[in-house]
């Protein structure tokens, strides 16, 4: 009678049905199957709330709710993320060495190196409570958690009780990031990412701003005590950090299914606008194919050699800013107050850098590798000018800040470019990795005998810089390469096409809601860069 083919290469096996053959392509039926029940956490809900597209005025207003809600929660989470980590060092200069006993190499380990050392070997447990618990809870208690700890550093008084207590802070504090990562991609568009992320992102150039403040006000407080100043960073950091914890615990959601600000239908419109990202939104089963996926993927190592890179010459600038900026020959509070146009220059980086992407969207790397340049001119300057001009090295100082965007760039590039749970958890572990490496290593590149210019540190920057003007062009280019390979095999896909919200059958199979590798959806997946 009649017959039913589906032409795909692969195995095709025919089932007899009276005199009609139908040839299922058994591959294809298993995929299925299998994904189906290993699925993402928003298959089912987005299929029973029956949204088949999203207008342009809901899709307006859904992102304006979500930016006026969810992202100040985020950017003062980071604030006071930068803020905590940095307390050591704008705590330096008031006392704190002397009250703890100890000497610039052992400040090195517990400014940095152990801190560091704790948050990345917290990484991997990190990536599989992401899958485990529910994200906004997980992301609260951490943050109560890290202020109590942090406010028990106010009462240190020895090497080894400074390093016990800033080992603890470093594995409460490493949820952070990766959490805000996981946020960002479950809730915006790809097109979205670079400049969000840049947002809450901008809450460490904020922090640099009001570090600057309250350390000024810290440093001249007369408490009458026996110990320096420099435990009221710690009691007030902390303090704050615990009761806006406690607040975020109540108002933060875990997934958009739960946003308890949003109907049941912007729930639902919420994921609508993100299902063409194909980055999913929370799968809670360790695929272990994933996390071989993401071990033999280039652009994981990619991706992880730049954020090393990255946090050679930026961990040396958060652990002994303060102090280089001493140096010159300024007083500890002007140094604290000095410290502050970092994070205006900082802030006004990413705020160009956002825009630029958000009209240019390819444009990433081009981000990456322009703000480096001045960064490289910077290191140089402040390492070959004559000391007697410390307003020119000062100012030398302040330029190298804009090398800190290329942290945002790369994270959007983790959001928008590696789909499936277990496999973007992976990647993000790696990748803070390789961060915290970056970040235990660069203290140690502060050799007390070559203060006060530290040639050691200042050689690795340079190094650092210049393979950051190089390497992203490279990575564009095999990202661009694999598009085209794609294109060419599959037909042509628009990178960006995740900007529109195609009407689609609400009996259909939501696919993109499979927990899929963007290697697995290679027919229509594109990467941007």
């Amino acid at each position: 009678m009649g017959s039913l083919k589906a032409d795909t290469g692969e195995k095709d096996v025919e089932v007899a049905q009276g005199q009609t053959t139908i040839v299922v392509d058994e591959k294809e039926v298993e995929k299925i199957y299998h994904h189906k029940l290993g699925a993402d956490d928003a298959l089912d809900f987005f299929k029973a709330h029956g949204i088949t597209t999203v207008s342009p005025e809901d899709d307006k207003r859904i992102l304006r709710k979500i930016d006026m809600i969810l992202m100040p929660l985020m950017l003062i989470t980071n604030t006071l993320n930068f803020l905590d980590k940095n307390a050591l060092s704008n705590s330096v200069n008031f006392g704190l060495k002397e009250d703890n006993h100890i000497t610039s190499s052992q400040y090195s380990w517990a400014s940095g190196s152990i801190f560091y050392l704790t948050y990345m070997v917290s990484q991997p447990l990190v990536s599989r409570c992401l899958q485990w618990f529910p994200v906004g809870k997980l992301l609260s208690v951490s943050v109560v958690l890290w202020g109590a700890v942090l406010m028990t550093t106010a009462a240190t008084r020895s090497f080894a009780a400074l390093m016990t207590v800033r080992a603890i802070l470093g594995v409460f504090e490493s949820v952070i990031n990766p959490t805000l990562m996981l946020m960002t991609s479950q809730w915006y568009k790809r097109s979205e990412q670079p400049e969000r992320v840049g947002w809450w992102f901008i809450g460490n150039a904020l922090g640099q701003v009001l570090g600057g403040i309250i350390g000024y006000g810290v440093g001249h407080i007369d408490g009458g005590l026996d110990v320096g100043n420099w435990i009221w960073y710690f009691i007030i950091f902390g303090a704050f950090t615990i009761l806006f914890g406690v607040f975020l615990f109540f108002f933060i959601p875990d997934s958009p299914m739960t946003a308890r600000w949003f109907s049941e239908r912007d729930r639902a419109l919420a994921l609508a606008r993100v299902r063409q990202n194909r980055t999913g939104i929370m799968n809670h089963e360790v695929k272990w194919y994933q996390v071989k996926e993401a071990l033999l993927d280039p652009q994981t190592w990619v991706l992880v050699v730049i954020q090393f890179l990255t946090n050679i010459p930026s961990g040396g600038v958060a652990s002994y800013g303060t102090q280089v900026i001493k140096g010159f020959g300024y007083s500890a509070i002007n140094t604290t107050l000095l410290q502050m146009p970092l994070g205006v220059i900082q802030g006004f980086t990413i705020i160009v850098g956002g825009i630029f992407t958000k009209y240019y969207k390819n444009g990433r790397w081009i981000v990456m590798v322009v703000t480096q340049i001045p960064a490289l001119v910077g290191a140089v300057l402040l390492y070959t000018l004559p000391s007697e001009q410390k307003n020119s090295r000062l100012a030398a100082y302040y330029i190298i800040q804009t090398h800190s965007i290329v942290t945002i760039m790369e994270f959007s590039m983790v959001t928008a470019n590696i789909a499936g749970t277990t496999k973007k958890m992976t990647s993000t572990a790696l990748i803070f990795i390789a961060f915290c490496v970056g970040q235990v290593a660069a203290p140690q590149l502060f050799v007390s005998s070559e203060a006060p210019r530290y040639p050691t540190a200042f050689t690795a920057a340079f190094s650092c810089f210049a393979l950051l003007i190089v390497i992203p062009p490279i990575y564009a280019f095999y990202l661009r390469w694999e598009n085209k390979r794609r294109d060419a095999k599959f037909g042509k896909v628009d990178p960006n096409a995740s900007m529109a919200i195609p009407e689609t059958d609400v009996s259909a199979q939501p696919e993109e809601f499979f927990d899929l590798t963007d290697r697995e959806q290679e027919r229509v997946f594109r990467y941007v860069y």
